[in-house]
């Protein structure tokens, strides 16, 4: 089940990327940012949560 996620993920990517790049696709566009915005929140709340941690200990 795991791999087939992955594959799944990895296919999504791969034909966003494409029309993106290739096909000028505005709304694959966006995606791609609002994919990208979504990671930097993801890793700015492990790192605050991560500093939080070393704060209390």
């Amino acid at each position: 089940m795991k791999s087939l996620l992955a594959l799944a993920v990895v296919t999504f990517f791969a034909v966003t990327i494409v029309m993106a790049v290739v096909f000028r696709n505005r709304q694959a566009r966006d995606t791609l940012r609002f994919v990208r915005n979504v990671a930097y929140g993801y890793i700015i709340a492990i790192v605050l949560i991560a500093a939080w941690r070393l704060w209390m200990s």
